[in-house]
């Protein structure tokens, strides 16, 4: 989705990739695929372009570091360091004042038991290195969860990448915060996110958020003091918890920062039609040197991406084409994108689809039931089963852009195995005004000379 954006503004692209089946070649001007490590192949690369991006934070940096030219690299090499190691993350945040939940790490898991005891039970254990959609994270309720993971070959990948242990905290809202910034300094905040995750995935995104104005703005300085702080030219993501922890007083909400991406986002999808200019062009126009205006929201309502996974193949029985006869007619639906990816798996994001809604409620609702109207290979197909869905017997046009068509489903009790949350309605309703606050992939794509 970058590829286009670059070539909107007269770009050509050049992509690099490991995999030689990577959707993003099929857009390059020039697709070379090779290893991280090729550093020949690599340098190759960098001296045909002007200016290099990439779409992933999890690249292997042995090869970069190698490399002439890294300038080029847009954000630089600093912050793709400390943006895919959640340890240097967390440290970069209490260096910098910024809110976290309490955490401790270590590089190896020899003194890992007695960390985790004075720490305390129940904690989030994380592979400081490589993990993403809730790979390699568990929650230990106690020693003995502990002691049964170090028997299991998770030990050796906590050997290898480092750990971190964090406070669990209750959710009552995830949010996300993307920052364009210009090499000039200048820099413009996209309006908040509000995601929400089914087996540690982003299911649907919503935009705007459904914050109050205070915790509004707080995420959105915390997002830009990362961003300065971090030095970053091209895309900051900053992924927030509104919630409490042990240490909270009574009665307080506050932004807990997750972690952080420094690249297109996927709740950033949104954009695409819900405002005035996208994440992906928003990257551009920085990597191309055009200055950037604000964006706004392009109209009133609500906007939702539904994350459309593998599953909703394996529920049409198919690896290829999806029948989308069920959406025909629909109003509502802004967009869908189909990523082109080979290989159909559980899990796996193969493409995301846009509504608009009169409301926040209407949006979510109507994403869910056009998803579930193709997930279904019976009354309940495999998508609807896995996710806890109920839709109509004999899905329409009509009743799927209907918010009566979908039962709205509950958070789960955790999410990316670091927390537990409230209903999403009780938070919402803490959050009216009348009421007041609550109580309790891989590639690397670049333009290259002309």
């Amino acid at each position: 989705m970058l590829a286009p954006a670059l070539q909107d503004l007269g770009a050509d692209v050049h992509v690099y990739d490991p995999d030689p089946n990577a959707p993003a070649l099929r857009r390059a001007a020039r697709a070379v695929s090779g290893s991280w490590r090729d550093v020949p192949r690599l340098q190759e690369f960098f001296d045909a372009c002007d200016v290099v991006t990439y779409e992933f934070e999890n690249v292997e940096t042995e090869g970069l570091v190698q490399l002439s030219g890294l300038d080029k690299l847009l954000p630089s090499l600093r912050v793709l360091r400390t943006t895919q190691n959640r340890a240097l993350e967390k440290e970069f945040l209490r260096t910098h004042g910024l809110p976290h939940v309490a955490f401790v790490d270590g590089t190896a898991t020899d003194g890992l038991a007695a960390a985790a005891l004075g720490f305390g039970f129940p904690s989030i254990l994380k592979t400081a290195r490589g993990g993403y959609d809730g790979k390699g994270q568990w929650k230990l309720s106690s020693p003995a969860d502990l002691e049964a993971l170090l028997s299991t070959p998770a030990r050796a990948t906590l050997d290898a990448s480092g750990w971190v242990l964090e406070e669990p905290i209750e959710i009552v809202l995830e949010t996300s915060a993307i920052v364009a910034r210009e090499r000039s300094g200048d820099e413009v905040v996209f309006p908040l996110f509000e995601n929400e995750h089914r087996d540690h995935v982003l299911d649907v995104t919503l935009v705007p958020a459904r914050l109050p104005d205070d915790l509004e703005a707080e995420a959105k300085a915390v997002a830009l003091a990362a961003a300065r702080a971090l030095g970053v030219t091209g895309l900051l993501t900053t992924e927030l918890f509104v919630g409490r922890s042990a240490r909270s007083r009574p009665g307080e909400v506050r932004v807990f920062t997750n972690e952080f991406a420094p690249r297109p986002h996927n709740s950033g999808h949104v954009t695409r039609k819900a405002c005035t200019f996208s994440q992906f062009e928003a990257l551009a126009r920085i990597l191309l040197g055009i200055p950037l205006v604000p964006p706004r929201l392009v109209s009133a309502g609500a906007f939702c991406m539904a994350n459309l996974l593998g599953e909703v193949w394996e529920a049409q029985g198919t690896t290829g084409s999806l029948d989308l006869g069920a959406w025909e007619g629909n109003p509502g639906l802004l967009e869908v994108v189909l990523y082109g990816k080979t290989g159909v798996g559980t899990k796996r994001k193969m493409g995301h689809l846009t509504v608009r809604g009169g409301d926040a409620e209407e949006a979510i609702s109507s994403a869910r039931a056009l998803r579930e109207a193709i997930s279904r290979t019976g009354p309940a197909g495999p998508y609807n089963q896995r996710f806890g869905c109920s839709v109509p017997a004999s899905p329409t046009p009509s009743s799927a852009s209907s918010p009566s068509s979908a039962t709205r489903e509950r958070r789960s009790s955790t999410s990316s195995g670091s927390a537990t949350r409230t209903s999403p309605r009780e938070g919402w309703r803490r959050f009216s005004p009348a009421s007041g606050p609550p109580s309790t992939s891989g590639s690397s794509t670049s333009v290259p000379s002309r």
